[in-house]
C-alpha cells in the first residue's frame, strides 16, 4: 500500500508574494480569486482563511510591495548624502525593478488600480495616496538638499519633485509597454540634467 505524503506545509509570506506578482501583472481588476490560488498552489480554503476576501489580500500585496519600495528606491534617496547621486542612484533602481526578469514590468503602485470599477475605488485611492507621498518624498529631500547648500537656493523643490514623480510615473508606463532597460536608462539621463542644472 502506498504510504500518503505529508500535506504541504502553507507558507502565508510565500503565498503574499506570489500572490503580489499576480496583481502587479495583472492589476487588481485583471486578477481572479482563481488566478491567485492557481498561483498560490494551495486549495481555496486554505487561500480563503489566510488572507480573506481578494480585496484584503490585495490590500497585504500593496503593502508588500510598498515594502520593497521602502527597502530600495526610497532607502536610497534617504540615504545617500549627495542629492544628484541620489535621485541618479533612485532611478537606476527603479529600472532595475520594472524591468527584472524575476517579476512582472512596471510598478505595482503606479499602474494596478489605475481603472477600477466604482465599489472597488478603495484601492484607486490607496494607491494614489502612495503615488503622492513618493512625490513627498521627493520634494523633502530636495528641500534638504537646498537646506545642505547642494542646490541653489533658488531652486524650486516642489516644481522638481513634481517632475521627477511625473517622470517616475512614465518610467513605470514605458517600461509597461516594453521599453528596453536601455532605452529607460537613456531617459533617465536627459532628466538628471534638470536636476544638475540645479546644483550649486
Amino acid at each position: 500500500m502506498a504510504s500518503v505524503g505529508r500535506p504541504r506545509t502553507f507558507d502565508r509570506d510565500e503565498a503574499l508574494k506570489k500572490a503580489m506578482l499576480v496583481f502587479w501583472e495583472k492589476g487588481y481588476e485583471g486578477t481572479t480569486m482563481a488566478n491567485l490560488i492557481e498561483a498560490i498552489g494551495m486549495k481555496a480554503p486554505s487561500v480563503y482563511a489566510a488572507f480573506g476576501n481578494k480585496d484584503k489580500l490585495f490590500n497585504e500585496a500593496v503593502q508588500l510591495y510598498a515594502g520593497i519600495v521602502n527597502d530600495g528606491p526610497l532607502k536610497i534617496l534617504k540615504e545617500q548624502p549627495d542629492i544628484y547621486e541620489a535621485f541618479k542612484n533612485l532611478f537606476e533602481e527603479n529600472i532595475r525593478i520594472f524591468t527584472s526578469a524575476d517579476n512582472p514590468t512596471s510598478c505595482l503602485i503606479m499602474t494596478a488600480a489605475i481603472n477600477c470599477a466604482p465599489e472597488h475605488n478603495e484601492h484607486v485611492e490607496t494607491l494614489k495616496g502612495m503615488r503622492s507621498a513618493y512625490k513627498d518624498a521627493f520634494e523633502r529631500r530636495l528641500k534638504q538638499a537646498i537646506a545642505d547648500g547642494q542646490l541653489s537656493g533658488e531652486a524650486d523643490a516642489s516644481s522638481l519633485a513634481e517632475f521627477y514623480s511625473t517622470f517616475a510615473h512614465g518610467l513605470a508606463l514605458r517600461a509597461r509597454d516594453g521599453a528596453s532597460k536601455t532605452e529607460l536608462e537613456i531617459s533617465s539621463k536627459f532628466a538628471m540634467q534638470v536636476l544638475n542644472s540645479a546644483l550649486k
